[in-house]
């Protein structure tokens, strides 16, 4: 045992007095210190709860993204419901900014004042580095929704995108009335999510539905208008479409565009977040599919985790990948 608080002190920068006091709850000790003690303390497997005298003052900080995109409200929402989760000592705040702006979320990055930070953002080299340089300075970096799997963030919590892109191929290959081109819709490859769901898309089609289907791919910049005119100039241009795959948001942009432009056949179209547009749009059967990340498991995931790492709870957190989940007309 002894051996064992000689390795916290050493990882905690403090005398092996301080980790006493602190693990055995005596008292005496700042609580910045005692955290460092008990963040020590948790990588070496140390199971103990973190001594409530020392949970006040932490604050987590959620970085989301525009208040308009509908995830970002089911984000919110979730951390609402899920708030009885974390100790009530604890403040929880909540920074909405424009993810499409890089710059913007690594300026919020750096000018959080926080214990632990949960991030949406784009893989660009000024958010890496914003996330570096937080982490190296001791504040934890959960990410959620997109990864940033290039930085030492403590963990990623979300679906499999690249499996998830596979999934739609292997429905749209099934359920594409006609041969012909389909189109990928995304908002961004600065997000890994987008790569990786389009690369999926791609692959699966190559393997369900070898020399059937070739890829028109559309950028829609994250911009519901812009999604729009592309998309209905791209249904101008291939008027035997066959499908779309929307690898991005904003959903209800396909409905705008296919109201402009009616292709000759109903087309089998498969999109991302259940929300009230994408259930519409299956009722009414505009869409065919939807795959939904689990909002609300992502969020309980990030609080478990962060609950541990601090000490707030002795529960491990389990896998951090959330599974995904299908929908259609018939279970909506």
């Amino acid at each position: 045992m002894r051996a064992k608080l000689k390795l916290i002190s050493e990882l905690a920068g403090v005398g092996l007095a301080t980790v006493d006091r602190v693990l055995n709850e005596r008292g005496g000790v700042k609580p910045e210190t005692a955290r460092k003690v008990l963040d020590a303390a948790r990588r070496l497997g140390w199971g103990k709860s973190l001594p409530l005298p020392y949970r006040s003052g932490l604050r987590f900080e959620i970085l989301l993204g525009r208040r308009e995109l509908p995830y970002v409200a089911q984000i919110n929402d979730a951390f609402e419901r899920f708030r009885p989760l974390i100790d009530r000592s604890i403040t929880l705040q909540r920074t909405f900014v424009d993810d499409t702006k890089p710059h913007r979320v690594a300026e919020a990055i750096l000018k959080a004042r926080c214990n632990a930070l949960i991030v949406y953002g784009q893989e660009h080299d000024a958010v890496l580095d914003a996330v570096g340089s937080i982490t190296s300075a001791g504040v934890p970096v959960v990410t959620m929704l997109s990864d940033l799997p290039t930085t030492p963030r403590l963990a990623y919590v979300g679906i499999d995108h690249y499996k998830a892109g596979r999934a739609s191929a292997f429905f749209m290959a099934k359920m594409a009335r006609r041969p012909g081109p389909l189109f990928g819709l995304y908002s961004s490859f600065q997000y890994r999510s987008q790569v990786d769901r389009i690369a999926g898309f791609r692959d699966g089609l190559r393997d369900y539905a070898p020399g059937v289907h070739s890829t028109v791919l559309v950028e829609g910049k994250d911009n519901e208008i812009v999604i729009r005119d592309l998309l209905s100039r791209a249904l101008r241009s291939h008027p035997d479409v066959a499908g779309i795959y929307n690898a991005g948001a904003f959903n209800s942009a396909i409905e705008q565009a296919l109201s402009v432009v009616r292709p000759l056949n109903r087309l089998t179209i498969i999109g991302h977040g259940l929300g009230e547009d994408t259930i519409s749009m299956l009722r009414d059967q505009t869409m065919t599919l939807v795959i939904d990340q689990n909002i609300d498991l992502q969020v309980r995931q990030a609080i478990d985790i962060l609950n541990y790492r601090f000490g707030l709870s002795d529960k491990m957190y389990g896998e951090t990948a959330v599974p995904f989940t299908l929908h259609m007309r018939d279970n909506v």
